[in-house]
């Protein structure tokens, strides 16, 4: 397996930018904003094999040992800086499963780990080894801050601490040993933080100008026009369901497995893109949910937000968030699951040919010259949410197996962050010729987030049954 570059391979920025940042301004008490997944392997991994797997790797993974560090007076965003007294053996741990170790235990016990927020006096993330399995496998959950990967870079690492076969030797050794930098005193910090202010302002500025030059006018006039013709839709406020409201401090997660044949089969069939296929299913998921509980989904359309990756090429295996965001509709209401397929393609052509992801980035990337303090106090206001229902994510993974110290990975369960009256996240991943749709739900909102999943299921069987059907009339 090629890994990605090693970030030590280029200078490491030290300072957050303000994407990154806004997950630790945004973060609260009952909305940890870390993102995760539940690896699971064959046989039993002891946690001795779990160290040494990392410590072969962390010269590879270099922000892993380094820990936030705010400037007086917040006046620039926080910066990376190694921590002197990093211990991996602090970011393992050992738990055990209650009894019988099950699915649905490992979803809710799982769930009550996974919750809690990361210590930010530390390297912002953590790893949790599972024993009691049923089955004799092997669960890790995997805690990051959402300050440190976006979904594409949570890929790049899970290719970085795993290998591609069973006998892979580790990565070359460093040519050093790791030193950790001292942490800058008071007065440095101070100092870097007012110049790189200074300096994010005048970029800011400067980038604001060049929207009055004629070219760029043009396409900023454009790009503006584009995205008016989406406010209509997006200005009606989301109908309120059972799982838009305030959110607790508890988490669960579950998933639904999908053969990846027959999600690529439907997309080739029905034309469009396998983000097409899965928002269709979860639409038709949550249409069924919804109903099942008494909630009437009649001529209800609910949004979703979408990630898009506006990584380039050069930048694969840097860690931080290059995103942006479209928000489509969920034809919930549309039980015909080729009608519905048809709605969400159209819906979501539509959104990419106004280039709704493109202009929003642009736009959120001129709000540097807002003062950190005031993204920080922002942050902490009670959030109103009239947008937005879900959030709905789909990274592609490898599709070949891959080993963690000779185990092979069998499953992989993505878990997502909840915020801002969100109860319910979709996060989707495939891996070894399987789609996974993982829901992370407030268990007190969801409280029965396994006849979610059920519906999930329920919707790709109609989906797929009805392509076969149409394809042999």
């Amino acid at each position: 397996m090629s890994r990605p570059a090693s970030s030590a391979q280029r200078p490491l920025s030290q300072r957050l930018s303000a994407a990154d940042a806004a997950f630790l301004y945004f973060e609260k008490p009952n909305e940890p904003l870390h993102v995760g997944s539940c690896f699971v392997y064959d046989g039993h991994i002891a946690k001795a094999e779990l160290v040494q797997v990392l410590q072969e790797r962390l010269h590879l993974l270099p922000r892993y040992r380094q820990k936030v560090i705010f400037p007086p007076l917040r006046i620039a965003h926080p910066t990376w800086q190694d921590d002197p007294a990093f211990d991996l053996q602090r970011h393992i741990e050992e738990v055990d499963l209650p009894a019988p170790g099950d699915d649905r235990v490992l979803s809710e016990f799982g769930g009550k780990i996974y919750a809690p927020p990361l210590d930010r006096a530390h390297p912002l993330w953590q790893m949790i080894i599972l024993r009691g399995r049923a089955d004799g496998t092997t669960p890790i959950i995997w805690k990051v801050h959402h300050a440190m990967v976006d979904g594409v870079s949570g890929v790049d690492l899970m290719t970085i601490t795993h290998d591609s076969s069973p006998q892979s030797p580790p990565p070359s050794s460093p040519p050093q040993p790791w030193q950790p930098q001292p942490l800058p005193d008071m007065t440095s910090q101070l100092r870097e933080a007012l110049n790189d202010r200074l300096t994010e302002t005048i970029r800011s500025w400067t980038d604001s100008v060049q929207w009055l030059r004629p070219l760029q006018a043009a396409q900023t006039s454009q790009a503006l026009l584009s995205f008016m013709q989406t406010l209509p839709s997006l200005s009606q406020p989301t109908p309120i369901t059972p799982f838009n409201k305030t959110l607790s401090s508890s988490r669960q997660f579950v998933w639904v497995d999908f053969p990846f044949a027959d999600i690529r089969s439907i997309r080739t069939s029905l034309g469009g893109t396998v983000n097409d296929v899965v928002l269709t299913i979860i639409a038709g998921g949550l249409g069924k949910y919804l109903r099942a509980r008494q909630y009437s989904t009649a001529k209800r359309v609910l949004r979703t937000m979408c990630p898009v990756s506006m990584r380039q090429e050069d930048e694969q295996g840097s860690l931080g968030n290059r995103v942006s965001m479209m928000l489509a509709p969920l034809f919930i209401d549309e039980q015909d699951p080729l009608k519905r397929y048809a709605a969400q393609r159209a819906a979501v052509d539509q959104i990419k040919k106004q280039n709704q992801a493109g202009f929003l980035y642009d736009l959120l990337n001129r709000f540097g010259w807002v003062p950190p303090v005031w993204q920080i106090m922002a942050g902490q206001l009670p959030a109103a949410n009239l947008v937005l229902n879900t959030v709905t994510t789909n990274v592609p993974g490898p599709q070949t197996p891959l080993y963690l110290a000779g185990h092979e990975l069998l499953a992989l369960r993505p878990i997502g962050l909840l915020s801002a009256g969100i109860g319910l996240f979709n996060a989707i991943v495939s891996y070894h010729q399987t789609l996974v749709i993982g829901g992370t739900v407030d268990p007190s909102l969801v409280s029965d987030p396994w006849s979610y999943a059920a519906c999930l299921r329920d919707s790709f069987d109609e989906l797929l049954t009805a392509r076969q059907t149409k394809e042999g009339a």
